[in-house]
């Protein structure tokens, strides 16, 4: 999953400042803004999973190969 990082260099130290991860990251996203002002908004109660759209490497169908 997404994630956002900042870090804050000081007389050559490196700070963690601050981490946001999933809805913290929705000022980045323009399109979910539009959504949000849309009258069912993301309609994320429809989904079947919380990231309907998300698959992992192994979860993609296999793409057939011809020879």
């Amino acid at each position: 999953m997404p994630g956002l990082s900042a870090f804050a260099l000081d007389d050559g130290v490196a700070y963690h400042t601050y981490s946001c991860y999933a809805r913290g990251l929705d000022a980045f996203n323009s399109a979910n803004q539009l959504l949000d002002r849309a009258p069912k908004g993301r309609d994320e109660d429809a989904l079947p999973v919380p990231v309907a759209w998300l698959r992992r490497h192994d979860e993609y169908e296999p793409v057939p190969t011809h020879r």
